[in-house]
């Protein structure tokens, strides 16, 4: 029996080794390996506009606020007092000797009215004595008295009538002094109200460091205000600030002196600034608005133009990228007149063709 047993352990053995030397297993069949998935190219959808013709314009925009070339600060020159009515308001318009303020002349009023009585008095003692055949000595005392009181009684009314405040022009009262209304004191020479000449406006504006030598005495320019456009032009430059100082060695601009009557503010021209004033009419109530300085620099009229973003700088040339029968072309472009936004196509693109935005 163990020998039988041994002699089937040694026939099993032999063959398992002859199977695997013959290759054979005894593991399920392998899956058959799928050949990769073929992917058919479809068209590329391009994002595209249509090119078409349109003005263009190269212009310098730059904001400044409304301001007057000729402006009176209006005060008390002669004497100081509590304003007792105030008769404007900042906005109101004023025409050449309108009342603007009046200071309180009740303790004045009383005074006028006693020296007008002694002048009464006095000129009736000078008619007395004439009457009764007084010395000529008599009478010419009489008479210096009378011209002594009519001197204090002019002096009043002086006092009286410089306790009244007139606008110098036709104008626009831009603003009042601090803490001007009825009640409060002002001092003599303090402002009380600044009228402006509204037929004199200007912007003052500063132009980017390369723009300056754009603007030139007399150039043509538009102000534009709520979108409305009005004609105007250049009338100081930095450069010519600069050689009227060198000229003159001096300050250009007289400084108001509350001694004399009707002089205005004249305005301080700087180096910093470009100044435009409107050459028309110019629109109610702008003074101290912004407004925007507009100088057309260039123009087309009617050409080819595009976004900047669609011209593309490769190897030093501009190229915009077109599609023609469904493919996406590289056309060299010569660039003319560019904006800030849009630039003029001189050659490379034709009104209607098809441009690739992305």
């Amino acid at each position: 029996m163990k020998k039988l047993s041994a002699k089937i352990a040694a026939l099993t053995i032999s063959a398992a080794v002859c199977c695997s030397l013959s290759g054979c297993v005894f593991l399920p069949d392998e899956e058959t390996i799928l050949a990769a998935p073929s992917v058919e190219q479809t068209d590329v959808n391009y994002s595209t506009i249509t090119a078409k013709k349109r003005d263009l314009i190269d212009q310098d925009i730059n904001t400044g606020v409304v301001a007057s070339q000729t402006q009176y600060n209006l005060s008390f020159k002669d004497q100081s007092g509590t304003i007792s009515k105030i008769y404007v308001h900042a906005g109101d318009k004023v025409k050449k000797g309108d009342i603007i303020c009046e200071l309180d002349t009740s303790d004045l009023a009383y005074s006028i009215k006693e020296t007008e009585l002694r002048l009464r008095s006095a000129q009736l003692d000078k008619q007395i004595l004439q009457e009764g055949g007084a010395s000529q000595a008599e009478t010419d005392r009489a008479q210096v008295e009378v011209d002594l009181i009519q001197m204090q009684l002019d002096e009043l009314y002086k006092q009286r009538d410089s306790a009244k405040l007139y606008s110098a022009i036709d104008g626009t009262v831009s603003a009042l002094g601090m803490g001007v209304s009825a009640g409060n004191y002002v001092n003599q020479g303090d402002t009380v109200a600044t009228v402006i000449d509204t037929t004199s406006l200007y912007v003052a504006i500063t132009p980017e460091t390369d723009n300056y030598k754009l603007y030139k005495m007399g150039t043509k320019m538009s102000i534009r205000i709520d979108g409305e456009l009005y004609d105007a032009e250049v009338f100081m430059t930095p450069d010519e600030v600069v050689a009227e100082d060198f000229e003159e060695d001096e300050v250009i601009y007289e400084v108001y002196d509350p001694d004399k009557e009707d002089v205005p503010d004249e305005m301080q021209f700087d180096r910093e600034h470009v100044y435009v004033k409107f050459t028309g009419t110019p629109p109610e109530d702008c003074v101290g608005g912004l407004a925007d300085c507009i100088l057309v620099i260039d123009e087309r009229k009617d050409v080819v133009a595009i976004s900047n973003n669609l011209i593309k700088n490769i190897d030093d040339k501009s190229i915009v990228y077109l599609l023609k029968d469904g493919k996406k072309v590289a056309q060299e472009v010569e660039v003319g007149l560019q904006t800030g936004s849009l630039s003029e196509i001189v050659s490379g693109v034709e009104e209607g063709d098809t441009v690739i935005v992305r």
